[in-house]
């Protein structure tokens, strides 16, 4: 899952966010790092001092508590908290199973505390795995969240994070001296009953992702997007924010377009483009398309865009879980501002997120139900990848328009259960979905129509406004549709069921009856892919 091991790369971890980090807790978004000794050793802990006399280390003197035991693989969820253990009805959020974790144990010193260098030692059991990790820091006073260095530490790496691992915390004396202080009342012991469940997911975790890098050419503009260098841009990002264990992504081939790419209409009909190429392919239902392109930094305005400023994604949309969503799961962004954001963005609307809103940030179809003031993210953040602390209150979810931002512990257990849906379909037989939907995005000016594999379940709510004739040689078949709006602008998504003989009749044309009048689509103005006999050619 990493390209180096975590656990030796967190040795170096407070280097790494002094470089990237603030010094005050309560600006930026990285953490404050405090003294310089500190990290990972690998001192032999058996010698002590510059004599070598042999020293057995003891359990840590002075009263020291350990007050809170987290794992982290991207929110901050308490395991352990005053020497209990926290279980499942105290958590605020899932940890998935073989995932780089960082573990970290807070400590609260007595008023006479003695600052000096301890010993934590992390020991794991359980789940196949048996196994004891240690580092030295110096603790001078209580810990701080945003000081990494006022607590112990250690990165758990994917192969150790399995369900069914338990987790002991102990601190020692790190060198001599402390024999005759007294011992605490409580001992320096998390959980202080024993070795408790870390509490890591059974259930698979997985995302499929296509990269469509887009060779564009229109006017003066000619550009061709490096796939190569972008996707392990876009891959970090995405499998830092969204809770599993694995991400399987793929750069396509430049996809070619030669249509105005500066006005949202252009966007919208790439993101329609997306959603025929997955299809075209015969993609599976659970994998996801994603088209990036350069427009060479023109702005994307407010023509049937956002209200102001510039557009710079757009997905297919806010789909649902159902195999038959498949034709959603597909979105496209421009290489303009910090493009990675914008592809976890936007793959956010295609798993059935929406906005979140956040001061001045002006998002259209908020979530009313996010439970958190500004759209802060609530709990600390940790990257994985780039080792970076985010804070919980100056970063916002990735689905606002603000910054900088991260995933709130709502966001990430929301995505989880779609993630863990859709990776239960691989381990399923795969069988190619019966039916076949017709799919409509309507923007101010273009209609675009093509099918795709599907069906609408019963309980899916159908527009009291939109319908759709089948004209067929023989006989019309009017059809109730679904409508939605896609995740920015006005464009609607119009899905109608197929009747379910559509194969074997004459099509000759189709109706539209909609608010603003009825329309009249001709059948080469449908691109057939619901069935693979019939799938075109991509492009």
């Amino acid at each position: 899952m990493l390209s180096r091991s975590l656990f030796r790369s967190l040795a170096l971890l407070p280097w790494i966010l002094l470089g990237i980090g603030c010094s005050d807790d309560k600006s930026g978004d990285g953490a404050s790092l405090g003294g310089d000794e500190t990290g990972a050793t690998s001192e032999d802990p058996t010698s002590g001092g510059s004599t070598g006399a042999a020293f057995t280390p003891i359990p840590a003197r002075g009263g020291i508590l350990i007050n809170r035991v987290e794992a982290n693989s991207g929110v901050a969820v308490a395991i352990g908290r005053d020497g209990a253990w926290v279980d499942g009805s105290g958590r605020n959020a899932y940890l998935p199973a073989r995932r780089d974790t960082l573990i970290r144990a807070y400590v609260d010193v007595p008023d006479d505390w003695v600052g000096r260098e301890l010993e934590g030692r992390l020991h794991l059991t359980g789940g196949g795995v048996d196994k004891e990790l240690s580092m030295k820091t110096t603790i001078s006073a209580d810990s701080r969240d945003a000081d990494i260095a006022s607590t112990f530490y250690w990165g758990v790496e994917a192969a150790d994070v399995q369900p069914g691992l338990k987790y002991s915390v102990t601190l020692w004396e790190a060198a001599p001296g402390q024999e005759d202080a007294p011992e605490g009342e409580v001992p320096p012991v998390s959980p202080l009953a024993g070795p408790a469940f870390v509490g890591i997911e059974a259930d698979p975790a997985k995302m499929r992702v296509v990269l469509v890098p887009i060779d564009y050419s229109f006017g003066d503009c000619n550009a061709v997007i490096d796939g190569a260098k972008w996707g392990p841009i876009f891959e970090q990002a995405l499998l830092q924010q969204n809770p599993i264990e694995g991400l399987e992504l793929t750069v396509h081939a430049p996809y070619k377009i030669s249509w105005d790419m500066t006005t949202f209409n252009g966007l919208s009909n790439l993101v329609s483009e997306m959603s025929q190429l997955r299809a075209a392919e015969n993609a599976p239902p659970n994998v996801y398309y994603y088209g990036f392109f350069d427009n060479c930094g023109a702005c994307i305005g407010s023509d049937g865009g956002i209200n102001s400023g510039c557009t710079v994604g757009l997905a297919a949309d806010i789909t649902g879980s159902a195999q038959s969503d498949g034709w959603g799961r597909a979105a496209a962004g421009q290489l303009k501002a910090k493009p990675e954001e914008t592809f976890v963005h936007e793959i956010g609307h295609t798993q059935g997120r929406r906005h979140i809103e956040c001061p001045g940030g002006n998002a259209a179809g908020v979530d009313p139900s996010y439970p958190y003031p500004g759209g802060q993210i609530n709990v600390w953040g940790f990257g994985i990848r780039d080792y970076r602390l985010r804070h919980p209150k100056t970063n916002v979810d990735y689905m606002t328009y603000c910054g900088p931002n991260w995933v709130s512990d709502w966001q990430w257990n929301a995505t989880y259960q779609r993630i863990k849906t859709l990776t239960s379909w691989d381990a399923a037989d795969a069988t190619p979905p019966e039916g076949g939907l017709l799919i409509g995005a309507i923007d101010a000016g273009q209609q675009r129509w093509w099918t795709v594999p599907g069906t609408l379940g019963d309980d899916e709510p159908r527009s009291a406004t939109h319908a759709v004739d089948f004209v067929f040689a023989d006989g019309t078949a009017p059809v109730a549709a679904k409508v939605s709006r896609r995740s920015e602008g006005d464009t609607i998504n119009v899905v109608a069921p197929l009747p379910a003989d559509f194969d074997a009749r004459a099509l000759q044309s189709l109706v539209l009856h909609a608010p603003e009048g009825d329309s009249v689509i001709e059948p080469d103005a449908v691109r057939l892919l619901h069935r693979p006999e019939r799938l075109e050619a991509a492009n």
